[in-house]
């Protein structure tokens, strides 16, 4: 544990101060009980995921690398992000800045043409369930734990960008990456790419009972496709949510805003359906650590939750 940094630059994107916002406040929450500092990154812009990362590759890269150069001007080396699409984009910038002395050199001189500071130094970046799992990680969570979620069976729901691709996201090639490249480049810091365990081990150290998942806790929600044919995001919630039930989950934790929104937004309309064992709430990781550390609903707004987890936490005296 300790090998990031306490004090990191925390980059909320878009969604967390929108939709998203009680993913917001109950990440602020939790940092804030596990003795770690989230310096807002001021006058972020974009990171470009959804919208440019298809049409224009320089573009993206630049998009990222001013936001890692205001990083730098707040004196950081590290910015985290609770987002899988977020995360997964500053990683990618951050591999090709890296590897690549071409990108780097012209990222540098379009920012210079934009006014903005080059880069002195690539800040490296995290999902910010991995950098709670190691700056806290499962003992300091069970420390700070005054509620246990004892009772409680999660199906912990980590989505497609979470861990991958390896050389992006630095996940441990658990059934392959024989060349270099696949390795991870921080092992230290790599989660599992087929089997990600970090959720499960904070919310079991909190007290909550996790479920038998695979594969689906890694399988794509559909949430990018939710525009372009709908007919398949709803058929990949239904595979997620009917897995999660058909194992005894109460409940489905997340950690990506897209994924979460695509969840409770299908849910509703399956449920309409009627289509059969769907009907499984979904609550941000953070949320249900919030409430393990003695937060009330309202501190970790469950009640902002569209497929409403309250009525499952209420019946195991947990909310």
């Amino acid at each position: 544990m300790g090998v990031i940094g306490k004090r990191v630059a925390y980059y909320p994107g878009c969604s967390l101060e929108g939709a998203a916002r009680s993913y917001d406040v109950s990440t602020r929450i939790v940092a804030k009980e596990l003795g770690l500092e989230l310096d807002y990154l001021e006058d972020y812009n974009c990171c470009g995921a959804m919208e440019s990362k298809n049409v224009t590759f320089m573009g993206t890269m630049l998009l990222n690398a001013r936001n890692m150069s205001l990083a730098r001007r707040q004196g950081h080396n590290v910015i985290v992000a609770p987002c899988n699409g977020c995360s997964f984009s500053l990683q990618r910038a951050e591999y090709f800045l890296e590897t690549d002395r071409a990108v780097y050199d012209r990222v540098n001189a379009l920012l210079r043409e934009g006014g903005v500071d080059p880069l002195d130094q690539i800040p490296q970046t995290y999902h910010i369930l991995e950098w709670f799992y190691h700056e806290a990680g499962p003992q300091k969570v069970k420390e700070r734990t005054r509620k246990p979620l004892r009772g409680l069976k999660v199906a912990n729901y980590y989505g497609c960008l979470y861990t991958r691709p390896h050389f992006y996201a630095r996940t441990y090639a658990h059934a392959g990456g024989q060349d270099e490249e696949a390795r991870p480049r921080k092992r230290e810091t790599a989660d599992d790419d087929e089997h990600p365990y970090y959720m499960n081990a904070l919310l079991e150290a909190a007290g909550a009972t996790s479920v038998e998942f695979e594969p689906m806790h890694t399988q794509c929600c559909g949430g990018p496709h939710s525009l372009s044919d709908e007919l398949v995001s709803e058929k990949f919630v239904m595979m997620i949510l009917q897995t999660a039930k058909r194992n005894g989950a109460d409940i489905i934790a997340t950690e990506c805003p897209l994924c979460h929104a695509s969840l409770e937004m299908y849910r509703h309309r399956l449920m309409m359906k009627g289509v059969p064992d769907v009907d499984v709430p979904a609550a941000y990781f953070t949320q249900l650590l919030g409430l393990a550390f003695g937060y009330s609903v309202g501190d970790v707004k469950l009640k902002d939750n569209l497929s409403d987890p309250i009525p499952v936490l209420k019946k195991l005296g947990l909310a």
